[in-house]
C-alpha cells in the first residue's frame, strides 16, 4: 500500500513540475534576453552601411572598418544604459517587494 502512494506522490510532483512555466512570469529574463541580439544587429547594420559607402565611393575598406567601429560604440552604449536601466526597475521591485 505504502509502495502505490509514493508512486502516486512522485507522479503527481513530476506533473506539477511538468505544468509549471520554465520562467516564471514576473521573471526579468524577457527583458534581458533581448540586448545581445540588438547589439549584434546594430554592429551588423553599420557594417552593412560601411561596406554599401566603400562600394559607392571605390574605397577599400576604411568606411567598412569605421562604420563597423560606431556600430559596436553606439551598440554597447544602448547595452549598457538598457543594462543600468533595467537594474535599476530591478532593484526598484526588490524594495517594494520588502
Amino acid at each position: 500500500m505504502k509502495n502505490i502512494e509514493n508512486r502516486q506522490k512522485k507522479y503527481s510532483s513530476f506533473k506539477k513540475f511538468l505544468k509549471s512555466p520554465v520562467i516564471k512570469p514576473d521573471s526579468r529574463f524577457i527583458e534581458y534576453s533581448g540586448l545581445g541580439v540588438q547589439l549584434a544587429a546594430t554592429i551588423l547594420v553599420f557594417l552593412f552601411i560601411g561596406i554599401w559607402i566603400d562600394k559607392k565611393l571605390e574605397t577599400k575598406f576604411i568606411f567598412t572598418l569605421l562604420m563597423t567601429f560606431l556600430g559596436f560604440l553606439g551598440g554597447f552604449y544602448k547595452f549598457y544604459s538598457t543594462l543600468k536601466e533595467l537594474d535599476a526597475k530591478s532593484k526598484k521591485a526588490e524594495k517594494k517587494q520588502k
